[in-house]
């Protein structure tokens, strides 16, 4: 009897193991459905003011975020620009408005600057440009949302929804495929749960998706009478292209959390985490996506 003991524990363990395993997955996996379900309705809003007062409040979260896991909420001229910027950057993307950017940006650098002369005893440089990047960083990437969405009258919802499509859908099939099919470590110092597989279920996941995407919508607006092409092998390359950026920017979130010792920027997303580690792969896919599609003309003949 006692020699069976040891197994009922080793039982217990994996089986407990297992549980929490499991549990982790659906808390993570309803967490999603509840994300997915407020971006569609507020994309299904975005001839409206909802898109970019979402955009707006995304961007001061991560920043805040930002802000807070580098120990920058204590200067509070500094927080308070980079806040004031984050929220109100985005909102000036398009029409008569976008002209005071420029004075938005050098107000807020003034702040920012002016807080690292009153506090040059503790304020070190690296603390300085820290709020800066961040500051210019985050916002402008999220304010290429509402770049995307008035990029072209007919075509800029899709863009908006490809450029985010090309960053969670990998990020989703490198997760699901990495726990299932991974074993080789892709980056093990950096994020120990991505892996080899995982990566390249992630490219595959975003080739299926843009290539259905693409011909769905282009039978839908052929419907219309809207004229427009697809080259399949740009869509193919598009689609790569996409994942590895998201992966990079997620890695690069990664990096930055070993290095200041945190698990996760923070806790508003269960299983998740904070909406800066739902949204780091985003960072660099809708800045690149608006960049294409002002140089291709994509989607037009």
């Amino acid at each position: 009897m006692r020699s069976i003991q040891p197994l009922y524990r080793i039982l217990n363990q994996i089986g407990g193991a297992a549980l929490c395993r499991i549990e982790f997955m659906a808390t993570r996996m309803i967490t999603a459905a509840i994300g997915v379900a407020i971006a569609l309705l507020v994309l299904f809003l975005h001839n409206t003011p909802v898109l970019a007062i979402a955009v707006c409040l995304i961007s001061g979260m991560i920043v805040y975020e930002y802000l807070r896991v580098n120990k920058l909420l204590r200067y509070h001229l500094t927080t308070g620009a980079c806040m004031f910027y984050a929220l109100l950057l985005p909102y000036l993307q398009v029409g008569m408005i976008a002209r005071y950017r420029g004075m938005l940006t050098v107000a807020a650098v003034t702040c920012v600057l002016f807080d690292y002369v009153r506090h040059q005893k503790k304020m070190a440089e690296r603390t300085v440009f820290c709020a800066l990047t961040g500051m210019m960083l985050l916002p402008h990437a999220m304010a290429t949302a509402l770049t995307l969405n008035n990029a072209h009258e007919q075509h800029g919802l899709a863009y908006l929804v490809l450029a985010l499509a090309g960053a969670w859908i990998a990020d989703s099939g490198a997760y699901f495929v990495g726990t299932f099919l991974g074993r080789q470590k892709l980056c093990p110092a950096i994020s120990p749960k991505k892996t080899i597989a995982g990566f390249i279920g992630g490219i595959a996941a975003n080739i299926v998706f843009f290539i259905l995407f693409c011909a769905v919508y282009l039978g839908i607006m052929t419907k219309k009478g809207v004229a427009m092409q697809v080259n399949w092998i740009t869509v193919v390359i598009l689609a790569m292209v996409c994942a590895v950026l998201g992966t990079l920017g997620d890695l690069a979130a990664s990096t930055m959390k070993r290095q200041i010792g945190v698990k996760d920027f923070g806790n508003i997303m269960p299983g998740h985490g904070g909406v800066l580690d739902r949204f780091d792969s985003v960072l660099l896919v809708l800045p690149f996506f608006s960049a294409f599609v002002q140089a291709t003309n994509f989607f037009e003949l």
